[in-house]
């Protein structure tokens, strides 16, 4: 199970797709952080969806 950051109780999403999106990436995704509408680089630009694998012991 992917961990989202912001939860998907806390999260605000901009569709109904995104919030679909988010509860199969939470599902499916195994070893996953998956950060969702969070500021980035010196414009603070906002990506629906930052994922990284994390290798867990």
């Amino acid at each position: 199970m992917a961990i989202l950051i912001p939860s998907l109780g806390f999260a605000r999403f901009d569709s109904r797709g995104e919030l679909r999106l988010a509860e199969r990436l939470k599902d499916f995704l195994e070893e996953v952080v998956v950060w969702h509408n969070l500021p980035v680089g010196p414009l603070d630009r906002h990506p629906d969806f930052i994922m990284l694998r994390v290798s867990l012991p």
